[in-house]
């Protein structure tokens, strides 16, 4: 039990030192995009931005439980372009989700509200099946202990570090800023919400394709 929890311990540190690096870099132009391109207030920012991490975090213990129980590294029997695809496809699925919204700027319903929410999830989850390199070495320590429980302990403790960084920049600094940015721009939502679905659908594309690597 002491060396799990030195393992959990250890994990979610790589988790919030990759959050605060190049994982919150890789948001910008997803998370980001999204979230700057819809007419919404600092709570609703919150709540999207946290659906699209437990995405994240939900991949992350998927892939490390499933190294545990295999007792290897699922690094080795991924095919990243399979993962490319999938999380071209959520990006892409956003965009039309984000297009739709901007069509009927100023009387969204809560419908749409779920749906866009579902989309950030699927998006972070599908972010999230790409192992990026601390990701390998968490599952590689998964694979270890030969149990799938002890894997996805270390996989949610590491999604856990991994989240808080960007779910304090984007969750709540860019609720802020974002709200001072659309009262900017009030009146030009729907056109906003159609440059966002673009950049969304250029970059999955770009990720389908292999042109752009996330």
């Amino acid at each position: 039990m002491e060396f799990l929890l030195s393992a959990m311990l250890t994990t979610f540190i790589i988790g919030l030192s990759f959050g605060a690096g190049a994982c919150m870099f890789t948001c910008i132009p997803t998370l980001g995009v999204m979230l700057l391109a819809q007419d919404i207030g600092a709570k609703e920012t919150s709540l999207q931005t946290l659906r699209f991490n437990l995405g994240r975090m939900a991949a992350y213990a998927l892939l490390a439980a499933v190294s545990g129980l295999v007792g290897a590294s699922l690094v080795g029997l991924l095919d990243m372009s399979h993962a490319n695809l999938i999380f071209a496809a959520m990006l892409l699925f956003s965009a039309v989700l984000l297009w739709r919204k901007g069509k009927v700027a100023g009387c969204s319903s809560s419908g749409q509200t779920k749906r866009l929410r579902a989309g950030l999830f699927g998006m972070g989850f599908a972010m999230g099946l790409r192992p990026c390199a601390p990701l390998a070495g968490v599952m590689a320590a998964a694979a270890t202990t030969g149990s799938g429980a002890y894997g996805l302990l270390l996989g949610l403790s590491f999604g856990a570090g991994a989240i808080v960084i960007p779910q304090l920049v984007f969750g709540y600094g860019l609720g802020k800023a974002g709200g001072e940015i659309r009262s900017q721009l009030r009146g030009r939502q729907q056109q906003l919400a159609r440059i966002g679905a673009s950049v969304l659908a250029f970059v999955g594309i770009s990720v389908g394709m292999g042109w752009l690597s996330l």
